[in-house]
């Protein structure tokens, strides 16, 4: 159980730092109001755990075996999703202002990051 919570305190502290690169301000005042585009908790969910795949294939500054800042590969996974990076930061400021949410959406977003782990592991079909 401690193993889970460290785990996902890392991933808050990688997502922040990923995030700290976006640059503006970001960030509403008061980031318990809701931001007017706001990334729905599912979508944002999804976001999160495409964030952390891609974390995980970092080294240093780029990705392992590419010469592709990790940020230009942050923006084309917002791109993809219609979402602007100012966009992502709001968002996320909204959904870590409450610690209760942050673990919940962080424990989905290890849940599915397991479950596509399980997947990959299974023998291939003659």
């Amino acid at each position: 159980m401690v193993g889970r919570h460290r785990a996902a305190w890392a991933l808050v502290l990688g997502v922040a730092l990923a995030l700290s690169g976006c640059g503006g301000s970001a960030e509403p005042e008061n980031p318990r109001e809701r931001p007017k585009d706001l990334i729905p908790r599912e979508a944002f969910t999804d976001l999160l755990t495409e964030m952390h795949l891609i974390e995980g294939a970092r080294g240093g500054e780029h990705l392992m075996g590419d010469s592709i800042a990790v940020w230009r590969v942050y923006h084309a996974a917002f791109e993809r999703r219609g979402y602007r990076p100012e966009q992502v930061a709001r968002s996320y400021a909204y959904y870590h202002s409450d610690p209760k949410l942050a673990v919940e959406i962080y424990q989905e977003v290890m849940e599915r990051m397991q479950q596509q782990t399980h997947e990959l592991s299974k023998p291939l079909a003659p």
